[in-house]
């Protein structure tokens, strides 16, 4: 319940979607109207400045036509309302010597030395509690002599009209780009329903399924990247029927297999009763006892095995040569019953020997009492059965060996399958133990390989087992 809260806490695929899309766009639209208007109010700017040269210009030009030198020349009022007319900005001039001394003008403006070294200098600078731009012009004229001299006209302009025109293009930009992040905004949000619309459809298809219904998923118009997720669902769908499946078959035989038993325990019931000697009766119910004992045994150690006991099991530090052993002393009355040779043997990789792995003792210690167990059941009495282990560089090498019938090539993917059993076998026996074995390296992340033996007699089984880092 704890993981279905967190999932339910995280953030949608269309809100993701959307804000991996709107985020850049909120960033970008912004920054593209700062160029904007950069760029914008740049050529305003130019074109203002242009008009300032060309009115100080003509200044130059009324000197010039005038005859006179600049320290004589004035200009008159008519003249100056007409050069200098302006509804929304006052402008102001001033004509200085070549020795920055004022001379004549409407106003006399501030001028630097070191604007009087440029030819021609525009700033921004404040006149009379007013922000201004303002430019130096540096022009020459001749004297009596013949020689040049400088002097410079300064024309000072108030900034209403940029300041109105800056903010009508602020405006007239911000505007559209407005509209254009709304109209964005929409057909976005539009695009992603639409793109995941497939994915509602297909959650509509499951979820209205019942338990049983495990058919594969069938949706039309279905874009790749949603196909991709059907098709990663039918595969789970055909792993869970197959899974039921698997499990019915596997409640089947062991109703099958349990009820053997049970049906032998009722008949010589049923005869002992009838009998004044009973013990021959009593003795076959002890062997089928015995067996049944052994199947329930068996079924619990494969359901303690299942996948799902992975995150329950405890690895820990295990010395396989030690738990070898035991499992050969366990089993060593089931083989001199069958008068079956049993035999250990280890081999060391290193001067010091190590056979110590990290694993699940207790599955560990079923893994080989069942390969043990499920050889001196297939050996003929008499045979021959051996335990080696041994120690490779990186890994733990287990091989069980007999010479018993041996397991055709062709059925030995399907001994690792409950209750199944080779054919032409008269033994009896669970049908488990190697289920059990396949579940236990499963758990382990080992490997298991079926052989034939050296004499093409009997079976080797191996198991690779990694060392303990």
């Amino acid at each position: 319940m704890a993981n279905l809260l967190r999932l339910n806490s995280r953030y949608t695929l269309r809100r993701q979607l959307l804000l991996w899309v709107i985020i850049p766009m909120f960033v970008l639209i912004p920054l593209d109207t700062t160029i904007l208007y950069k760029v914008g109010i740049h050529f305003v700017n130019q074109s203002f400045d242009d008009s300032l040269e060309d009115m100080a210009n003509d200044v130059i030009a009324m000197i010039k036509e005038s005859g006179k030198n600049p320290e004589s020349f004035r200009m008159s009022d008519e003249t100056e309302s007409v050069l200098f007319s302006n509804q929304y900005d006052k402008t102001y001039y001033a004509i200085y010597n070549s020795s920055t001394a004022f001379l004549s003008g409407n106003l006399k403006l501030p001028l630097k030395v070191r604007h009087a070294s440029k030819s021609k200098c525009f700033k921004h600078a404040e006149i009379n509690h007013q922000r201004v731009r303002m430019l130096t012009l540096k022009s020459t004229y001749q004297d009596n002599a013949h020689q040049s001299h400088p002097y410079f006209v300064v024309i000072a302009e108030t900034l209403n009209k940029r300041s109105n025109l800056h903010n009508r293009i602020l405006l007239a930009i911000i505007l559209p780009q407005l509209m254009l992040m709304l109209v964005c905004g929409a057909m976005l949000f539009w695009g992603v329903t639409q793109g995941l619309a497939p994915l509602n459809e297909l959650n509509d298809e499951i979820s209205k399924r019942s338990s049983t219904q495990l058919d594969p998923v069938m949706l039309k118009n279905v874009p790749e990247e949603a196909m991709v997720l059907i098709k990663s669902i039918n595969l789970l769908m055909g792993r869970l029927r197959n899974a039921i499946l698997a499990q019915n078959q596997f409640i089947a035989d062991a109703a099958h297999q349990l009820r053997t038993p049970i049906a032998g325990i009722q008949a010589q019931v049923e005869l002992a009763l009838k009998q004044e000697s009973s013990q021959r009766p009593l003795s076959m119910i002890g062997d089928s006892v015995f067996k049944l004992t052994h199947l329930v045994n068996q079924l619990l150690r494969l359901s303690h095995n299942q996948p799902e006991a992975a995150n329950l099991i405890e690895l820990k530090p295990v010395d396989l040569l030690a738990l070898a052993q035991d499992s050969c002393v366990e089993v060593i009355h089931f083989a001199l019953r069958k008068n079956i040779d049993l035999g250990f043997e280890s081999h060391a990789y290193h001067a010091i020997p190590d056979f110590e792995i990290v694993g699940d003792k207790s599955r560990l210690k079923v893994m080989l009492l069942n390969l043990l167990d499920n050889a001196i059941r297939y050996t003929p009495n008499g045979g021959r059965v051996t335990l080696l282990l041994t120690e490779l560089e990186s890994t733990i090498e287990l091989r069980v060996e007999d010479n018993g019938i041996g397991i055709p090539e062709a059925e030995r993917d399907m001994v690792f399958e409950r209750f199944h059993r080779v054919i032409d076998n008269s033994q009896e026996g669970s049908g488990l133990g190697l289920s059990i074995v396949k579940e236990v390296i499963a758990l382990h992340g080992a490997s298991i390989n079926i052989e034939s033996a050296a004499n093409a007699s009997g079976t080797v089984i191996i198991v690779r087992l990694r060392k303990k880092v």
